[in-house]
């Protein structure tokens, strides 16, 4: 059954600069999206954090605008504009009616072009930035993450996190800004992604008139992400709040792996929604948590399976139990045909739904793009989800389920528990 009715085109100018485009005539907004090759994987440790201060400070001015004239102008014409910062690549976005996209187009590639990074500017940013660090350091979950990903990926590009530290922004200059984006804001590291209600020939005469034409020539030179090696670790941090943060990490397949579709599908039956297994357990039987989530991440030639929760501190022991009973009741048996048409159910819904969205199918395809180089082909992602087995679920599961190495976070009052040796144990 074909569930895609939508024109899709991935288009590659002379610069190396690439367009994804996708027209959806049933709607009147278009999102577009500008995607840049730079995030965590491209920083060295000296200046972590800086894709994501850089993310900030286009926001503070160019050489044409104020960073009052960049929202106003937004504003005025009802559209949206925001970024945000991921592991492997930075996002500039706006969402806009239809008649609107020129504008939202001109100031977004002003934006891609033109920064000051205005000294100024750059010291008031620092100090929002620092808050934004402070403000994650206060939330415990948030805390327990980036301990967990920096246990996981420990000595590699990806143990880094997004935001940096204060010592790496308090050594930024606007020179070190300007360096990073000279490098890698060049057009054959971008990727800008249309969906919307636009023709293909309306799309590529927006790209031309707004970025191609003003695209200089500049070497680039795509460096494969290597793949990590984990060790497994634990990581804790004693903290006084009224509950236990714990979390884990087991590795996963890379970004667009053959088998990506199967742990998805075994992510929605075992973690990922209300009547998943381990929420029904660990919530709803034992009444041991009220978040508990599974999830995996991917990135180029890595990938993370992370499990969290929250519980009583008394309650640290059951709850890592109770997960480790669910992961070996996965293991020895495998799915159910009813749990795997259910996933098969929600994760097609969930991508035609999608489909209805100009800002989550200018995401999808712009992050695909970004990604591989290549257009994502939604036919062929229903295809293999209709496609994927039971067995197939199994050996997903088997591959991601390696205690040799998991590693643990825990954020806790009570952080003399060790529940690393608690997840491996043996029945």
């Amino acid at each position: 059954m074909c569930y895609n009715n939508v024109m899709q085109k991935l288009i590659e100018f002379e610069s190396g600069l690439k367009l994804v485009f996708v027209q959806n005539p049933a709607v009147r907004s278009v999102a577009l999206g500008v995607f840049v090759g730079a995030g965590v994987v491209k920083e060295t440790p000296d200046i972590s954090g800086i894709s994501h201060f850089i993310e900030h400070m286009v926001f503070k001015g160019t050489k044409n605008r104020s960073s009052f004239d960049i929202v106003n102008e937004i504003d005025c014409i009802g559209a949206q504009i925001n970024a945000y910062t991921a592991k492997s690549y930075t996002c500039f976005y706006t969402v806009s009616l239809d008649t609107n996209v020129d504008k939202c187009a001109d100031v977004l590639s002003d934006m891609y072009f033109n920064p000051t990074f205005d000294e100024k500017e750059l010291e008031r940013e620092r100090r929002v930035v620092i808050e934004e660090i402070n403000e994650s350091e206060d939330t415990p979950d948030d805390v327990c993450m980036e301990r967990l990903l920096t246990c996981f990926f420990k000595g590699h590009a990806l143990d880094k996190p997004i935001l940096g530290s204060k010592k790496t922004l308090n050594a930024m200059t606007s020179d070190t800004l300007k360096d990073y984006h000279d490098k890698y804001y060049v057009p054959s590291n971008t990727v800008i992604s249309i969906a919307g209600n636009m023709t293909e020939k309306q799309a590529i005469k927006l790209v031309n008139k707004h970025f191609e034409s003003k695209c200089k020539a500049a070497k680039f030179k795509r460096v494969k992400v290597a793949e990590a090696e984990h060790r497994s670790a634990l990581t804790k941090k004693k903290k006084q709040i009224e509950q236990a943060h714990i979390a884990f990490a087991f590795p996963s397949y890379a970004y667009d792996d053959k088998h990506s579709v199967a742990v998805q599908l075994m992510s929605l039956i075992f973690s990922m929604e209300m009547s998943s297994r381990l929420f029904q357990s660990v919530r709803e039987k034992l009444g041991l948590c009220y978040t508990i989530m599974g999830y995996p991440s991917s990135y180029e030639n890595n990938g993370a399976y992370v499990i969290y929760t929250s519980t009583n501190p008394e309650s640290i022991e059951k709850a890592v139990l109770a997960i480790r009973d669910e992961i070996d009741l996965l293991l020895e048996d495998g799915v159910t045909d009813e749990e795997l048409n259910k996933g098969k159910e929600q994760l097609k819904t969930s991508l035609v739904l999608g489909q209805e969205s100009t800002s989550s199918m200018m995401r999808t395809f712009g992050t695909h793009a970004t990604q591989t180089g290549k257009l994502y082909d939604f036919d062929a992602r229903i295809e293999a989800i209709d496609s994927t087995t039971k067995e197939q679920i199994l050996d997903a599961a088997k591959y991601i389920f390696d205690f040799n190495k998991v590693c643990a976070s825990l954020v806790s009052p009570n952080d003399d528990i060790d529940i690393l040796k608690l997840m491996k144990r043996k029945k």
